[in-house]
């Protein structure tokens, strides 16, 4: 047999066409991206900007009178009329919709999405709905940079990535992490699947965003020495932590989806649906306290400074009026009520093993979103980020491993799969997860997990004899 000669440098054609080409997209995406991100950022800056100002109106207008939690009986519905009426793709946690129309659609999304988003949400919050403050920033720079899109006579391909930069560019803002967030907005379209293409506008305007709205992410104060575990204690512990991670965000994907598919049957009574998530919540937070209301972020604080939560089950209760709050009509993110979950459990996992309750809270507080959300890559750079070096490495860890026990599943349904977790199962790629189901997931035939799976068969069917 011939062999084959290798390929050598001097064959390769001229480059002048090539790199004409990729300057000129490169240039083109410096401009467009920058722009995505003033917009993006001064838009985020707004919203920010008239969230505090309706939390605090509305705190000092009941203080020291019926708490304004009582209202959101009222609110809820109202919140319901204004998304339907308007706006119906704004319901919910809103990168949902976001991540639908990236997929369906080339990113085509209505620009009145924006205002009643931004107006829905800052209604639950102010009242204590517990959502996230992403959502609507993720929908307000999908919509602008739709209409910018729109305004440019863009291409449907172009449209599809600079919307991509407009969501990734309303996380690095209200993040504070403009890497991390930049690489969430990329990373969430898909379970285990990047778009390169997308990833150089995205940083541009996931930077850009960051500076013009200035938000700062929270530092971990890691106050206990952490030298007394040793790197490979800190390793095991990682991964085994993680590990809980992921059967923490599973639990607030199987709450939302069995909740869900519980008020499908009442689907055409979405009033009556809101009023009584209203009415719970009020209940819940009259005798549980109003640390799971709104964003939580002084208990996030809290617990990364390192004082544990007062409530060993704070996750729990956490998880319960999110759950409420997104599924019976409240409008907002989901990221932020993960952040609180994640720190919340870190701190009280700590604080039952008695180990440094700051840094296991910063821990919790990036595996939970990577497992729920399926963004392993984003927040580990986030955890590295917020993180001292010595420690960053070991956060990742939390991530990756929270990432894989967390399964196939995510908060966002209309994520596509784009690799499975495991060589042991064979699943169909491409489809949005909330399709996937149990006869679309096999056990790969002579795989370990199958031969594993057999040899338990045959000690079950050795027993039932043994029985008989």
């Amino acid at each position: 047999m011939d062999e084959v000669e290798p390929p050598k440098l001097a064959d390769e054609q001229r480059w002048y066409a090539e790199h004409t080409a990729l300057i000129v997209s490169t240039f083109k995406w410096v401009l467009l991206g920058a722009c995505t991100g003033i917009c993006v950022g001064l838009g985020t800056r707004l919203f920010l900007t008239c969230l505090h100002w309706s939390t605090s109106s509305v705190t000092r207008l009941f203080s020291g009178s019926v708490h304004y939690y009582y209202l959101l009986p009222i609110i809820l519905p109202l919140c319901v009329w204004l998304i339907l009426s308007f706006a119906p793709s704004a319901k919910g946690h809103g990168t949902e919709a976001v991540i639908a129309a990236v997929h369906e659609s080339y990113g085509k999304v209505e620009w009145r999405v924006a205002p009643v988003k931004l107006i829905a949400t800052i209604l639950t919050l102010a009242f204590g709905g517990s959502v996230g403050k992403e959502g609507p920033c993720a929908q307000i720079g999908a919509a602008v940079t739709s209409l910018f899109a729109d305004i440019l006579k863009l291409s449907d391909q172009d449209r599809r990535r600079l919307v991509i930069c407009g969501i990734g560019a309303g996380f690095a803002a209200v993040f504070g992490t403009p890497v991390s967030g930049a690489l969430f907005g990329i990373e969430v379209l898909y379970l285990g699947r990047i778009e390169y293409a997308v990833l150089f506008p995205c940083l541009v305007a996931g930077i850009t965003a960051h500076l013009v709205c200035g938000t700062v992410a929270p530092a971990p104060f890691i106050n206990e020495p952490v030298g007394h575990l040793g790197q490979i204690q800190l390793a095991i512990l990682s991964v085994v932590f993680g590990s809980f991670c992921g059967l923490v965000a599973l639990l607030l994907i199987e709450a939302m989806r069995k909740t869900e598919r519980a008020l499908r049957r009442c689907a055409e009574h979405p009033y009556l649906i809101a009023f009584l998530g209203g009415l719970i919540l009020a209940i819940l937070y009259r005798f549980a306290g109003t640390s799971y209301q709104g964003l939580g972020l002084d208990v996030i604080n809290s617990s990364l400074a390192g004082v544990a939560p007062m409530l060993i089950f704070a996750f729990v209760l956490k998880i319960a009026s999110t759950t409420i709050t997104l599924e019976t009509g409240g409008s907002g993110g989901i990221i932020t009520p993960l952040f609180f979950i994640g720190a919340t459990f870190g701190a009280a996992f700590a604080h039952t093993f008695h180990l440094p309750v700051g840094l296991f809270a910063a821990f919790g507080y990036v595996a939970v979103v990577a497992a729920a959300a399926n963004t392993p890559i984003a927040l580990s750079v986030m955890g590295m980020a917020i993180l001292p070096e010595s420690v960053g490495v070991y956060a990742a860890l939390c991530a990756c491993t929270a990432y894989l026990l967390v399964g196939h599943r995510s908060v966002y349904a209309s994520q596509k799969l784009g690799s499975v977790k495991s060589g042991g199962l064979s699943i169909e790629l491409d489809g949005p997860i909330g399709h996937l189901s149990r006869r679309k997931m096999r056990v790969t035939p002579g795989s370990a997990t199958d031969r594993l799976l057999r040899l338990g068969d045959r000690g079950t069917a050795g027993i039932r004899k043994v029985k008989k």
